[in-house]
C-alpha cells in the first residue's frame, strides 16, 4: 500500500512539474514578444544591437560550465532517491568548488580582452564604455548564476520544479516590470542591465532559500569538499559539455553556412524564416527539463519497467503536442509570414524556410527523452551519437545539395533540414535499443501522432487558398482569416487525436483534468458572486 501510495505521488508530482513547465515557458515567450518594441521606444537600434551583442558573448561563457548543471541535476536526483543527503552536502559544496574558480577567471579574462573585443564587434568610439560596462556587468551575473545557480539546479533534481519555476516566473515577470519602470525613469540601455541584474540577485536568493527549506539537513562548509566527486563533474560533466556544446553549434549551423557562403542577407532570412518553429518547440522543450531527474530516480531504485514507460509516453506527448502547433505552421507558412513581416518580396523565402524547418525542430524536441534517458542512467557518451551523425548529414547533403543546386538557400534548407530529421530519427532508434523498444510501437506511439496534424494543416490550407488569395497582402484581413481557421485547425486536429490517437487510459485522463479545470473555475466564480 505504501509503495503503491508512493508510486502515484510521483506521477502526480510528474504530471504537475510538467503542466507548470509548459505553462511558464508560454508565459515567459508571451512576456519577450513583447517587449522589443517598448525598448526600441527608449534606446537607439546601436546600443539594443550591444545589448544583443551582450548575450552572445555570456552564451559562450555559459558553455564552459553547461555540463555542470546536468551533473547537479543527475546526481541529486540519485543521493534523494536513497535520501542521503550528506551526499547532496558534499555534491553542492564540491561543485561550488570547481564553478568559483572557473568563472572568476572567465571574469578576469573578459576584462583583460574587453579592448580586442569591442574592436571584434565596431562598437563606435562614444559607446565603448557603455559597452565594456553592459558587457563585464551581465558577464558578472550571468557567472553568479552559474556558480550559485546550482541551487537551483537542486530544486530540479529534487523535483521541486513547481517552486523552482515558481522563481523562474517570479523573477522574469519582475525583470519585465523593471525594465518598463527604469526606461520610463529616463535610465536608457542602463535600464535593461539593472533589471537582468536585478533578476539574477532575486533568483538566486529564492532558489538557495528554497533549497534549505526542503532540505533541512543541507549545508555548505569546507568539511563537506570531497575530491572523489571531481571525477563527476570532470568525466560525466565533461561529456555533457562536449555534447551540448556539438549540440549548440548544430543548432545554428544553417545560419553560419548561409553566412558563409551567401551573405548574412541569407542568415538574416533563416532566422527570421525559423523563428515561429523554434519558439513552438522551445514551448514544449519545457517538458524534457521534467525528464531527468524522473529517469535518475526510476533508475536509482531500479524501476526499469516505469522508466521505459516514461521513455515512452514522454516523448509521445511532446510529439503530439508540437506536431499539433507545427502542423498549422507548415500549411499557413505564407499568410503567416505575410501577416508577420509584410508583403515585400525581400522576406518570400521566409515562408518557403519555416514550412521547410517545421519538421526538423520537431524532431529535435522530441529527443529530449532519448537525452534524458542516457544522462540518466549514467552513460552521457551516447549522446554523441546524435551530433556527431547530424554533423556528418549535414556535410554529406548540403554537400551534394550544392552540387545539385548551387549555392543557394534552398540547397542549404534541403540539406540541413534532412539531415536534422535522419539524425534525430536515427538517435530515437539507437536509445530505443538500451529500452528494448520496438521498432513499430515507437513509430505508431510517437511519430504517427505527431505526423498527423501536417496532413490536417495541410488540408485545411489547401481548402481555404481562394479565401486567403482574396484577401491578397492586407494584414488585419489575413490575420482575421488565420485567427478563424487557427481555431478550426486546432478543434479538428485535437478532436481526431482524442478519438483516434489516444486509448483509453488517455481519454479518461484528459476527461478527469477538464472536469477539474472547469470545476475549479465554476467554484471559484460562484464563490466570488456569493461574496
Amino acid at each position: 500500500m505504501i509503495a503503491s501510495d508512493a508510486k502515484q505521488q510521483f506521477k502526480n508530482r510528474l504530471s504537475q512539474n510538467a503542466v507548470v513547465q509548459l505553462a511558464a515557458k508560454l508565459l515567459y515567450m508571451l512576456s519577450r514578444v513583447g517587449l522589443p518594441p517598448v525598448i526600441l521606444s527608449y534606446v537607439s537600434l546601436e546600443e539594443y544591437g550591444i545589448w544583443a551583442t551582450c548575450f552572445i558573448i555570456i552564451s559562450y561563457l555559459g558553455m564552459s560550465t553547461f555540463g555542470i548543471a546536468n551533473v547537479y541535476i543527475r546526481y541529486t536526483a540519485e543521493y534523494h532517491a536513497r535520501h542521503d543527503t550528506e551526499a547532496i552536502n558534499r555534491l553542492l559544496t564540491t561543485g561550488l568548488a570547481v564553478t568559483i574558480p572557473i568563472c572568476a577567471m572567465l571574469l578576469a579574462l573578459l576584462g583583460l580582452g574587453m579592448p580586442a573585443l569591442l574592436d571584434v564587434f565596431k562598437v563606435a568610439p562614444h559607446l565603448r564604455e557603455t559597452a565594456a560596462v553592459l558587457i563585464f556587468a551581465t558577464a558578472a551575473a550571468m557567472m553568479l548564476d552559474l556558480t550559485f545557480g546550482a541551487f537551483n539546479h537542486v530544486l530540479n533534481g529534487l523535483q521541486r520544479m513547481v517552486r523552482q519555476t515558481g522563481i523562474w516566473v517570479a523573477s522574469f515577470l519582475l525583470e519585465t516590470v523593471l525594465i518598463v519602470g527604469l526606461l520610463l525613469a529616463g535610465l536608457g540601455v542602463y535600464a535593461l542591465l539593472w533589471a537582468f541584474v536585478i533578476r539574477y540577485l532575486l533568483a538566486t536568493w529564492l532558489s538557495a532559500r528554497a533549497c534549505f527549506q526542503v532540505l533541512p539537513g543541507l549545508s555548505l562548509g569546507p568539511r563537506h569538499f570531497d575530491r572523489t566527486l571531481l571525477t563527476l563533474f570532470y568525466r560525466f560533466g565533461g561529456v555533457v559539455q562536449i555534447s551540448g556544446m556539438l549540440s549548440m553549434i548544430l543548432y545554428s549551423v544553417e545560419k553560419v553556412i548561409a553566412g558563409a557562403f551567401i551573405g548574412v542577407r541569407a542568415t538574416g532570412l533563416f532566422d527570421l524564416g525559423q523563428k515561429l518553429p523554434v519558439m513552438s518547440s522551445q514551448i514544449t522543450s519545457a517538458l524534457n527539463m521534467v525528464f531527468l531527474p524522473a529517469v535518475t530516480h526510476l533508475y536509482s531504485l531500479g524501476q526499469m519497467e516505469e522508466l521505459g514507460k516514461l521513455y515512452l509516453k514522454g516523448a509521445r506527448y511532446i510529439s503530439l503536442l508540437t506536431g499539433l502547433i507545427m502542423g498549422f505552421l507548415v500549411g499557413f507558412a505564407t499568410p503567416l509570414m505575410t501577416a508577420w513581416l509584410g508583403p515585400s518580396e525581400a522576406f518570400q523565402a521566409t515562408a518557403f524556410i519555416m514550412a521547410w524547418f517545421t519538421l526538423p525542430f520537431q524532431t529535435h524536441v522530441t529527443t529530449g527523452p532519448c537525452t534524458a534517458l542516457h544522462y540518466g542512467v549514467n552513460h552521457p557518451t551516447r549522446t554523441l551519437f546524435y551530433p556527431l551523425t547530424q554533423s556528418v548529414l549535414v556535410a554529406l547533403l548540403v554537400g551534394g545539395a550544392f552540387l545539385a543546386l548551387g549555392t543557394t538557400i534552398p540547397a542549404i534548407t534541403y540539406g540541413v533540414a534532412i539531415a536534422m530529421i535522419l539524425s534525430g530519427w536515427a538517435y530515437m532508434a539507437y536509445s530505443n535499443r538500451f529500452l528494448q523498444i520496438a521498432p513499430g510501437t515507437y513509430v505508431w506511439r510517437v511519430i504517427v501522432p505527431g505526423l498527423i496534424p501536417y496532413g490536417f494543416g495541410l488540408a485545411l490550407a489547401w481548402l481555404t487558398a481562394p479565401w486567403f488569395a482574396a484577401a491578397g497582402s492586407d494584414r488585419w484581413p489575413l490575420l482575421g482569416r488565420l485567427a478563424v481557421c487557427g481555431l478550426l485547425y486546432a478543434v479538428m486536429t485535437a478532436t481526431f487525436l482524442y478519438r483516434a490517437m489516444c486509448d483509453w487510459g488517455e481519454r479518461e485522463y484528459l476527461r478527469r483534468q477538464l472536469v477539474h479545470t472547469l470545476g475549479g473555475f465554476i467554484g471559484k466564480a460562484l464563490g466570488r458572486k456569493a461574496s
